[in-house]
């Protein structure tokens, strides 16, 4: 018996139906801050130990839902991202080695008057919370923001 090739383009697209429609189920118990900063800057260590204390088992972050939150930093060439693809990347937070570094943000509005010194003593790095961050993202970036600028 030899199948028509209609009726075997009908098959395929009922198979590629049913495969497209089972995917694992989203977990939904936690929530991914997505940092971006220079992972060389003077501060680097010290911001390094800030952020990622925020994993500790003993010292974990959670939003009114009781989501838990994880902190993931987002490196890289940092002029070169500062001249356009934080805007593509869209992290949650963004922290600047200097206030004369917000000049070379490409896609990014900012408003300096809400952005905070992430680096403490060391020097005046700039952590902020882009535009396009919202919702329970927004909280749990907050969350995060406090904790890092905490003296």
């Amino acid at each position: 018996m030899r199948l028509k090739p209609p009726f075997l383009t009908c098959i395929v697209m009922v198979l590629c139906s049913v495969f497209a429609a089972c995917h694992r189920p989203t977990d939904n118990k936690f929530l991914v801050v997505r940092i971006y900063r220079d992972s060389n800057s003077a501060f680097g260590r010290d911001l390094d130990r800030k952020l990622y204390s925020l994993n500790d088992p003993n010292n974990q972050l959670r939003v009114r839902s009781g989501k838990l939150i994880v902190v993931a930093t987002m490196e890289g060439d940092y002029q070169e991202a500062l001249a356009g693809k934080i805007a593509t990347a869209k992290p949650q937070m963004i922290i600047l080695d200097t206030p004369a570094d917000a000049k070379q943000l490409h896609g990014v509005p900012l408003d300096l008057a809400t952005a905070k010194n992430a680096c403490g003593a060391e020097g005046n790095c700039l952590a902020f919370i882009p535009p396009w961050v919202d919702g329970e993202e927004l909280d749990a970036t907050n969350l995060v923001l406090s904790a890092v600028t905490k003296k």
